[in-house]
């Protein structure tokens, strides 16, 4: 069960992070595993497609601008998405602590239904702000987003930055995002106050609990190294989307549905 402090910090704020969550060889093995995937399948066999499926139904992103000081595949590569269907991805996506996490905020059965491994290499940009709702047409809301830091993340190397009780607010109006060479797919929150902007630093191993209206973004890697995460996030089962078909079908390639958590209870 949660602590008390986490259950308030989840409805002051929209998030909370569990120090040493995982054990930090879990995350090495997901990064190992996921650059194994990138180097059977490299970007450079998809010139010029800003994202590509692989035999294994991942979704390789690489990134939108040229990458100075490339060596390997998967120093051009941005999110490999869909990384909760097999693997190790699967394991921590499906572990029964996760599980119960979720289903203790959602109050309800739960699934995972989509993840995605961030590399953020050295000079790779950052994500302005967003809602992760905004991507997600679905009938039921909130989600609920696990942000597992596999390497530190820092202000250097581009941490990511919440809105504490931004949670609170409806599904803003997102615009694309202006900047030359910015990641397909990204949008942006414009004209954001950010004075109560808070960075979430962490370390290996450390999680993040967050809501899926909750602002945030992140700054840019101006450190020498990558700074790698992965993201789940899970919903309540038998959740609908509601987005056009065409636009639904599009969204298919990055999210899949997978049970997590049935016949959930409230603790007594």
């Amino acid at each position: 069960m949660l602590t008390s402090e986490q259950l308030l910090r989840w409805e002051r704020d929209g998030f909370f992070v569990l120090r040493g969550f995982a054990d930090t060889a879990k995350g090495h093995a997901m990064a190992e595993e996921t650059i194994a995937a990138i180097r059977a399948d490299p970007p450079s066999a998809h010139s010029g497609e800003p994202a590509y499926v692989t035999r294994e139904e991942l979704l390789i992103q690489p990134e939108a601008k040229p990458v100075g000081g490339a060596v390997h595949p998967e120093d051009h590569v941005s999110k490999v998405f869909n990384t909760h269907l097999a693997g190790h991805g699967r394991d921590f996506a499906l572990q029964e602590r996760c599980g119960a996490i979720v289903a203790e905020l959602l109050e309800a059965d739960v699934d995972v239904f989509q993840s995605m491994f961030i590399l953020k290499n050295a000079g790779a940009w950052g994500q302005p702000w967003h809602q992760d709702s905004h991507y997600f047409n679905f009938d039921h809301q909130p989600q609920v987003g696990l942000w597992l830091a596999i390497s530190e993340a820092t202000l250097e190397n581009g941490c990511l930055s919440v809105l504490p009780g931004s949670h609170r607010l409806p599904i803003q109006q997102h615009h694309p995002d202006k900047r030359p060479g910015a990641n397909y797919g990204y949008l942006e929150i414009e004209g954001v106050d950010e004075s109560t902007a808070t960075p979430v630093l962490m370390r290996p191993g450390d999680l993040l609990v967050f809501h899926s209206y909750l602002l945030h973004k992140s700054v840019d890697n101006r450190s020498n190294a990558r700074r790698a995460a992965m993201v789940y996030h899970y919903g309540r089962a038998g959740t609908k989307n509601l987005a056009p078909p065409d636009v639904a079908k599009r969204q298919e390639a990055v999210t899949r549905w997978v049970p997590v958590v049935r016949g959930w209870t409230r603790a007594a």
